[in-house]
C-alpha cells in the first residue's frame, strides 16, 4: 500500500492530474472526470478490475483503488468484480474548456459570471461532456439519461453538457427517498437540468442560476405520462397542492442527507403542470 501511494505521489508530481475520492456504492453508476485525473475509489475491499475494463486502475490498499482517467474525452467502461457480482461504472472524461472562451467547437457556451460571493462552487467548469446524437439515450444513472439533463438550446452536434458526480448521486438517492416516503414514482420527469450561460441569459434567468453548475434540476412526477404533474395528494385535482407534496419530500430529503442547497416550488401553468427545483449549492435557499 505504501509503495503504491508513493507511485501515486510521483504521478501527481510529474503531471497536472488532480485527485478526488468517492465511495463505490449501489447509487454510483458513472464518474465524471477531467482528462488524466486520478480518482480514488473507496469501499472496494473485495472488488478487482476485470479484463474488459478500458480504464487503467491500481490497487492502493485494502479498501481503495486508483482510477486513472484517459487523456481523451469520451465514455469508458470500468468493470469491477468480486466473488458475487460485477459492478459496471461509466467513466466520462470531459473535454477541456477555457472559461475565457464563449464557444466550444462552435457550440455556444457563453461567459460564466464571476463566482457568486466568491464561492468556489460557483466557478466556471474546466471541461464539458461531449455529446453526439447517439449519446442522448446513454444512462448517466439507472434512472437518468443524457437527454433528461442536457441544455435545451437549439444547435447541431456535438453539444456540451456539464453535470457533476454529486448531482448525479443526489438524483438517485432522492428518487429512493421519495419512493420510501410512499409517493408512487418509478423515475423523475425533468423540466430542466444543465443550462449554458448563453441559454440561461436567453430565457432571462438570473446570472448565477445554479442550473449552470451541474447540480440543479427541475423535477416532477408523471407516472401517467400526460406530461404534467400527477395528482400526488389524491384530491382529484392538479393544483399547487400536488407540487407541495413533492416540495415537502425534497425538504425532508435534504434534512436527512449530505446534500444542502436550494428547493423551490413552481405552480402549474399553461405550459407545464408545476414542478420542484432542487440543487446542491452548499447552503440553504428556499422559495
Amino acid at each position: 500500500m505504501y509503495f503504491s501511494r508513493i507511485i501515486l505521489s510521483v504521478c501527481l508530481a510529474l503531471t497536472t492530474c488532480s485527485v478526488a475520492a468517492i465511495e463505490l456504492t449501489d447509487s454510483l453508476h458513472s464518474l465524471v472526470l477531467d482528462a488524466k485525473q486520478v480518482l480514488i475509489l473507496d469501499n472496494t475491499a473485495d472488488f478487482a478490475p476485470t479484463a474488459v475494463s478500458d480504464v487503467e486502475t491500481e490497487r492502493l490498499g485494502p479498501n481503495s483503488i486508483a482510477v486513472y482517467a484517459p487523456e481523451n474525452a469520451g465514455f469508458y467502461n470500468l468493470v469491477l468484480s468480486n466473488n458475487i457480482t460485477l459492478k459496471q461504472v461509466l467513466v466520462i472524461v470531459k473535454k477541456p474548456f477555457n472559461a475565457n472562451n464563449k464557444q466550444l467547437n462552435n457550440y455556444q457556451i457563453g461567459l460564466y459570471p464571476a463566482p457568486y460571493k466568491g464561492y468556489t462552487q460557483y466557478s466556471a467548469p474546466n471541461g464539458f461532456i461531449e455529446i453526439f446524437e447517439k449519446d442522448l439515450t446513454r444512462q448517466l444513472t439507472p434512472h437518468v439519461q443524457v437527454k433528461n439533463v442536457i441544455c435545451k438550446q437549439v444547435s447541431g452536434f456535438p453539444k456540451y453538457l456539464y453535470v457533476n458526480n454529486d448531482g448525479l448521486l443526489m438524483l438517485e438517492e432522492l428518487l429512493t427517498f421519495v419512493q420510501n416516503e410512499g409517493i408512487k414514482v418509478s423515475k423523475f420527469a425533468f423540466i430542466s437540468g444543465y443550462r449554458t450561460p448563453h441559454y440561461n441569459r436567453s430565457i432571462g434567468n438570473g446570472k448565477h442560476s445554479r442550473h449552470q453548475y451541474g447540480d440543479a434540476f427541475d423535477l416532477y412526477i408523471d407516472e401517467d405520462g400526460d406530461g404534467r404533474m400527477d395528482d400526488l395528494n389524491g384530491d382529484g385535482k392538479l393544483t399547487i397542492a400536488d407540487v407541495d407534496v413533492l416540495y415537502k419530500a425534497f425538504e425532508k430529503f435534504q434534512k436527512h442527507s449530505r446534500y444542502t442547497g436550494g428547493i423551490g416550488r413552481y405552480k402549474p401553468a399553461s405550459h407545464h403542470g408545476g414542478f420542484v427545483h432542487i440543487d446542491n449549492r452548499g447552503f440553504t435557499a428556499r422559495w
